[in-house]
């Protein structure tokens, strides 16, 4: 594996002086060096990463920066979802699921923690907050179908604006991710921050 490994850095500075690939630069925690190439997917214990030349490499996770494992654990396999009709009875199923105080974290483009915020979901209406000073944010009400949440403010600083988003439920683990109150910005297709297209993902752990 350490020859593999090392082999993927060589042929990744080659693939960077050759030319910029549209994608992640990745970086080895130990050393710091670097390597631009695209998410493709998990295998095992490893990320495969697809080169500017159109070839595949294996990087063990474990030698990432911590930041780098943070955006992969929001890349695991997650499928657009979002225009899935929900089967009988799972609205309802999902809802309550919802239901409760989550805390956690808005997310940067590469996975790594922004800024921390608490939402209190209810029946009607969903309210954001600062946990670090218990300071509300403000609220609005929601409407979920299939795997889409809309969200529109109805007071403080999110009054009036609608946020159209996609999530994930797993157990105790919420990640949301919505376009902000841009009109020229859209609902996400990947639960994925992307600040260029508007979109921001919150992760979070039910209390």
């Amino acid at each position: 594996m350490k020859t593999t490994f090392n082999l993927f850095w060589s042929v990744g500075f080659l693939v960077l002086t050759l030319g910029a690939l549209h994608g992640r630069t990745w970086t080895e925690a130990s050393s710091g060096r670097k390597l631009e190439g695209e998410y493709v997917k998990m295998m095992g214990e490893a990320v495969v990463v697809r080169l500017a030349n159109g070839s595949t490499l294996q990087l063990p996770l474990a030698r990432l920066t911590e930041a780098d494992q943070a955006f992969v654990k929001t890349q695991t396999e997650t499928k657009p979802v979002a225009r899935e009709a929900p089967k009988s009875g799972e609205k309802d199923d999902v809802k309550k699921q919802l239901l409760g105080t989550w805390d956690g974290y808005m997310a940067d483009s590469d996975g790594s923690r922004h800024g921390d915020i608490r939402l209190e979901i209810t029946e009607e209406k969903i309210t954001a907050s600062n946990p670090q000073g218990n300071r509300e944010m403000g609220s609005g009400t929601y409407k979920l179908t299939g795997r889409r949440i809309d969200a529109t403010g109805t007071d403080g600083q999110f009054a009036g604006k609608k946020y159209e988003g996609i999530f994930e439920l797993d157990g105790k683990t919420l990640r949301w991710c919505s376009a902000n109150d841009n009109p020229n910005s859209s609902r996400p297709s990947k639960l994925e921050t992307n600040t260029q297209a508007g979109q921001f993902l919150m992760v979070l752990e039910k209390k």
